[in-house]
């Protein structure tokens, strides 16, 4: 974490009404964080990451995008090929 967001024990106690308002940020004691915060869409959004790179068929489609072999269509000629 950047230490913009890290703050220390008693500056989150004071705080932790505007605190919880951001996404993320670690807490410190004597220079050394000792507990981090996440909010729940952080955790969200990490769980569902964790279960795509857990997903075999993902890791390939993400690995033949990198290697420029994904193919894009349009979707309005997908909406075409399909309702015909």
């Amino acid at each position: 974490m950047k230490s913009e967001s890290t703050v220390n024990v008693t500056e989150a106690q004071a705080n932790l009404p505007r605190l919880i308002r951001k996404d993320s940020f670690a807490i410190s004691r004597h220079g050394k964080v000792v507990g981090v915060f996440l909010s729940r869409d952080r955790i969200e959004a990490l769980i569902e990451s964790m279960e795509l790179l857990g997903n075999p068929d993902f890791i390939q489609a993400l690995k033949e995008h990198k290697s420029g072999k994904s193919k894009f269509y349009d979707v309005s000629a997908l909406d075409r090929e399909m309702s015909a």
